[in-house]
């Protein structure tokens, strides 16, 4: 059982790192919720050593982690705030969140200003009986009583969140990315809730405030029910992102078409996510470069050189222009046979020329392109030009 805590670990530090620096088209959601896969992966690596009986060869990773612990729920807070609005707002009663971390910093604090010899027996206690540790009194709070009040905290927020989750849900569109990301924020929403009810029955046994699953000691020598059951919420939170790889990138959310393809303005009201302008800005960069005259040019290359999922580029361009990849670079390519041809590249040169210098494996398909674009066909147009 103790190795589900190590796989999370490994698995919440790899994801956190990509979370950090990988380029998204949200890169505040993305780097709280990397914040908090980060505090998460420090949470199972230390249950990992304490209950795994590797304490005495790690005592360095004792005490201290109380605090990043206390601030767990705050990214989550965060995180859902930013996706569910597309706004990073503080806002002053939000200053509550901050107080077990305040609570836990006295505490710790206080032990680490005693005289060592009572650092080293709360030490020796945690190495020899770790199934004991949560029962350690510090100065305001027992250990067991800092667990409780975190995870109630977590509970909080998470009751908090919950209408602006099923309103965000029930409404913006229905289009394939929003489904992903409704089921992703239900599935995060709903394993954290498992996870923070677990952790206060957890805690309230350990304070013999509880114990209706006495009978149901079943998983290890000292462990229980409930400690296998959190052990496996936390196993779940930390490979879930398996199953949603876009996440990593962030989603874009309000976007209002364009009633102008050609031109790079946007409306106020676009958003693409916190990073519209760096979109359409990279856009505008392979227009510039003529990448869409490349013959190899398509979605799975465009989402290459933008470092963006190829589902995102697809919204973006269907939600902002109302055009698919395939039209929007067609698009481009007859815009630029269009001026070739105004210039009088005709004149000395063949249609399967023209189609080649615009991207086109043949004529065929570049003249059935320009005409459902141009309504007639290069030939027409060169001469109607003329």
């Amino acid at each position: 059982m103790i190795i589900i805590l190590l796989i999370a670990a490994i698995f919440g530090f790899v994801l956190s790192t990509t979370l950090f620096f990988k380029k998204s088209t949200n890169t505040l959601a993305t780097r709280i919720l990397g914040s908090f896969y980060f505090i998460l992966s420090v949470y199972a690596l230390q249950a990992f050593i304490i209950d795994g009986g590797y304490l005495e060869h790690f005592t360095w990773f004792f005490l201290w982690p109380l605090l990043p612990y206390h601030l767990i729920f705050i990214p989550i807070y965060y995180y859902f705030k930013v996706i569910l609005t597309d706004q990073f707002k503080w806002d002053k009663a939000e200053l509550i969140l901050l107080i077990p971390f305040l609570l836990g910093l006295i505490d710790v604090g206080y032990v680490y200003l005693q005289p060592e010899h009572f650092y080293n027996s709360i030490l020796s206690e945690a190495i020899s009986t770790p199934e004991k540790r949560l029962n350690v009194q510090y100065w305001l709070l027992s250990l067991d009583q800092h667990l409780l009040m975190r995870h109630f905290w977590q509970f909080g927020v998470l009751i908090v969140l919950l209408p602006e989750i099923k309103f965000f849900i029930k409404n913006g569109g229905d289009d394939e990315l929003k489904k992903i990301l409704n089921k992703w924020l239900i599935i995060f929403w709903g394993i954290l809730m498992v996870m923070a009810v677990l952790a206060i029955i957890y805690a309230l046994e350990k304070m013999k405030l509880l114990n209706i699953f006495d009978s149901l000691i079943i998983i290890g020598e000292n462990g229980g029910i409930i400690t296998f059951f959190l052990y496996i919420a936390l196993f779940l939170i930390g490979i879930i992102p398996i199953y949603f790889p876009s996440i990593l990138y962030g989603y874009p959310q309000k976007l209002t078409k364009s009633s102008n393809f050609i031109s790079i303005e946007q409306p106020e009201d676009l958003k693409f996510g916190l990073e519209k302008e760096e979109v359409l800005a990279k856009l505008k960069r392979l227009k510039e470069n003529d990448c869409h005259l490349d013959k190899k040019f398509n979605l799975t290359e465009c989402a290459r050189k933008l470092e963006m999922p190829s589902h995102h580029i697809s919204y973006f361009l269907k939600q902002y222009y109302g055009l698919s990849f395939a039209t929007y670079k067609n698009t481009l390519r007859t815009k630029h046979a269009k001026r070739l041809i105004e210039e009088g590249y005709l004149q000395n040169n063949t249609i399967d020329a023209l189609a080649e210098k615009c991207g086109y494996a043949n004529r065929t398909s570049f003249s059935k392109s320009f005409k459902s674009l141009v309504e007639i066909s290069p030939s027409e147009y060169a001469a109607e030009f003329k």
